[in-house]
């Protein structure tokens, strides 16, 4: 009786001890985790872009919920101070346009006509891409607004 309490005290710390060895082994293969980035908050540009698509899946799904917020989450960012980055007049027509366009935007999905929400949609993304088109011509070729740069 005794050999077998030993032998069972023996199999019990062997065991204890092969995981204790597997477990260091384990840990110390394992990379050390990269310290956490802050998250940087999105540009306006990128915000813009993220409710545009919004925008759009409410228009497949005639989702007019999605279509409103999401078109008052693109005249939030009309609004915030880092939008304005030029004072040409060209620009600054862009930029009437895409808020006329918006705001019809949202109007329709408020009266929950599609037909008139996805027409002021394209006529919304016909001025982003005009004012896009714009500032690279003004500068050469080379866009660098904060969040939209070419690749």
């Amino acid at each position: 009786m005794r050999w077998t309490t030993l032998i069972r005290k023996t199999v019990w710390l062997a065991s204890i001890g092969a995981v204790l060895l597997v477990g260091h082994g384990l840990a110390a293969d394992d990379p050390k985790p990269a310290p956490a980035t802050p998250r940087k908050n999105p540009t306006v540009m990128q915000r813009k872009l993220t409710h545009a698509q919004k925008v759009l899946e409410g228009l497949a799904t005639e989702d007019f919920e999605k279509i409103r917020i999401s078109a008052e989450g693109i005249r939030d960012c009309i609004k915030d101070e880092t939008w304005r980055i030029n004072d040409t007049e060209k620009y600054l027509t862009f930029s009437d346009n895409f808020l006329r366009q918006t705001e019809a935007m949202r109007e329709a999905a408020k009266k929950k006509n599609i037909d008139s929400a996805t027409l002021a949609y394209v006529g919304m993304t016909l001025s982003c891409v005009k004012c896009h088109q714009h500032l690279r011509d003004e500068r050469g070729g080379a866009l660098r607004v904060e969040g939209m740069e070419e690749k």
